[in-house]
């Protein structure tokens, strides 16, 4: 399956369709209160609801309107790595549970089941798992996993799974991975390009603007006796994927519109010397309203540069205008 939209396309329709009203999806936080027909469903983790997911989540609904019922989405909060301590401080998240919720409800699924995963959870066999949940207290009409999912204490094949679904009565698909112009996008090769700074790769393969959200929060206020002034962002989530540090071209979201943007990621070395901590400072361009404790949701664009350290605050001032100019320029081509 090819999905070939030109990037400019591509996120003309997600600006678009971020402002309309996602999809009334029922949310259950336990396996008790799911009382809905027996479902068309799948699970995993969904991180950065990437393109890849969206195709197998449109084909659960495609399943389930063939099939007259409802689909149902299973993922699992924490992250199993998190809880399974395997190499968790590591770990860094796309999406945080808001996000991920948000972008499955925007395909349209009926029913999202957040599992809290623990340890008991973990301990499951994938049988287990599939008889006692799946089939017991879910009573699953058609089970569709990913081409390399793999669920259950000491995992399972396919051929294993098919039998299960012969035993006890249920229909079982395999969906195949997505081209999306000769790359397969995947949560781990998202991760990585981010992590370098390739921003254009990390969007090209999310199939939208990786994110970053949180409140906005008091700083120095260094930034408006320079006529630069920023909004200081604290994230939601712990886990959450930042950028490497350096200055970038973006898009803000605050007060319920979009605004565009320059934001710096790093220790400030030109100001901060105490160099403990990274600190996310956005500048909103054409912008001069306090929205200080206001929620904020900041789009990345490009990399323009990495943090510098500066003679000055004259210098640091200078640089800022070049990079204005340059972010100005690049917004305007990805409209």
């Amino acid at each position: 399956m090819a999905i070939k939209l030109s990037l400019a396309d591509r996120w003309r329709k997600f600006w678009t369709s971020s402002e309309k009203q996602t999809n009334i999806m029922q949310i259950h936080s336990s396996l008790n209160n799911y009382s809905g027909p027996s479902p068309v469903i799948t699970m995993g983790t969904f991180d950065g609801v990437h393109p890849g997911h969206k195709a197998l989540l449109e084909k659960v609904k495609e399943l389930a309107v063939a099939e007259n019922t409802e689909s149902l989405v299973i993922t699992f909060w924490p992250h199993p790595r998190q809880v399974l301590l395997q190499d968790a401080e590591r770990l860094r998240l796309l999406t945080t549970l808001e996000e991920k919720t948000k972008l499955i409800s925007e395909t349209g699924i009926d029913h999202l089941m957040i599992l809290p995963f623990t340890a008991e959870l973990a301990a499951y066999t994938a049988q287990s798992f599939t008889e006692e949940i799946l089939v017991k207290k879910l009573h699953v009409k058609h089970l569709v996993t990913g081409f390399n999912h793999k669920f259950g204490k000491g995992g399972i094949t396919f051929n294993e799974l098919t039998e299960l679904s012969h035993k006890h009565n249920f229909q079982l698909t395999q969906f195949r991975h997505v081209d999306v112009n000769g790359d397969h996008p995947s949560s781990t090769k998202i991760r990585q390009l981010l992590l370098e700074g390739n921003i254009g790769g990390a969007n090209h393969l999310l199939g939208y603007p990786y994110a970053i959200s949180g409140t906005v929060v008091g700083g120095q206020r260094l930034g408006r006796t320079i006529a630069y002034p920023t909004a200081n962002v604290m994230l939601q989530e712990r886990s959450k994927l930042v950028p490497p540090d350096g200055v970038y071209a973006c898009r803000v979201k605050v007060i319920g519109k979009l605004f565009n943007g320059m934001v710096n990621i790093g220790v400030r070395p030109t100001v901060n010397h105490q160099m403990d901590h990274r600190s996310i400072e956005v500048h909103i361009l054409d912008f001069n309203r306090d929205i200080y404790s206001e929620e904020i949701v900041v789009y990345f664009e490009k990399r323009i540069r990495d943090e510098m350290k500066f003679s000055g605050i004259e210098a640091l001032k200078e640089q800022l205008q070049k990079d204005e100019i340059i972010i100005r320029q690049v917004l305007i081509k990805r409209k």
